[in-house]
């Protein structure tokens, strides 16, 4: 069984895979959509993707490839401690800036700020820590150290010590709610037409049910201009009767709704 990850090796994401399923055959991608893109294609089971952070917030790279992507579910997700080792390849050489993901260089700011350092974006943490070179500090988690032979200049760097990390597990799967309820569900919400009160009026259907919404997100239609997406991120418990209820709801208010799969909100996984 292959599952695709945001590699290379050495990301939080392939720890999380790890945590997931430790018995697949793990496989990099350079994306988020290159990682779902397998699935989609079937050249993998499933894909491990980044979905939201207690510091940075949802990860817009993938909400916006799971929208394109109807095919795909989130079955099942994890939720990862993040803690971040500051590396060098050549202790000798002084350090002029500071390498990682733009989410681990805005987790990391105080650090990075007081070492009087610049920062330079990288695709992931792993590829930073993979690539650096003279005069550069990757940031990245532990396992880079060994996977790259690098020399840790200092450990948990992190300015909020309990930052997390949600990560999804996502399947080529069309039911992403089962008959017995799951926890968790994050929906899609496409309207005909951006209208007055449309968004209110497709809340009250959460109001009325006494469903709670933990977050909104919106997303821009690319081939319709002014026309928004709007992501809801719901905590409960969902059966199949109960969605199709609401969405027939949204669909009378001339709205779209599709079940993007099971994810509990990221406060709640954490306190289990």
């Amino acid at each position: 069984m292959k599952v695709t990850y945001l590699g290379p090796s050495g990301t939080f994401t392939h720890q999380a895979v790890v945590a997931l399923r430790p018995d697949a055959e793990a496989v990099e991608a350079i994306d988020q959509a290159e990682a779902l893109t397998a699935v989609e294609t079937g050249a993998a089971a499933y894909a491990v993707v980044p979905i939201d952070n207690s510091v940075n917030g949802v990860v817009v790279p993938t909400l916006d490839a799971l929208l394109q992507r109807p095919s795909l579910s989130i079955v099942d997700s994890v939720v990862l401690p993040i803690s971040f080792e500051a590396y060098t390849r050549d202790p000798s050489v002084p350090a002029l800036v500071v390498v990682s993901h733009p989410h681990a260089l805005a987790q990391c700011r105080a650090w990075i700020e007081a070492q009087g350092l610049g920062v330079r974006e990288a695709p992931s943490t792993a590829a930073a820590c993979r690539d650096l070179g003279p005069g550069e500090i990757g940031l990245g988690p532990a396992i880079c150290g060994s996977l790259y032979d690098l020399h840790t200049v200092a450990s948990a760097v992190e300015d909020n010590v309990s930052a997390l990390t949600q990560f999804a597990l996502v399947s080529a799967s069309r039911l992403p709610v089962r008959a017995d309820g799951d926890d968790g569900l994050l929906v899609s919400l496409l309207p005909d037409a951006n209208v007055a009160g449309i968004l209110r009026r497709m809340l009250g259907v959460l109001e009325q049910r006494g469903v709670n919404m933990t977050n909104l997100v919106t997303r821009p239609v690319p081939a319709t201009p002014g026309i928004f997406t709007f992501l809801l991120f719901l905590s409960g418990t969902f059966t199949a009767d109960d969605f199709e209820a609401m969405r027939a709801e949204w669909a009378e208010l001339g709205t779209t709704a599709r079940a993007l799969g099971r994810i509990s909100p990221l406060h709640e996984l954490a306190a289990r």
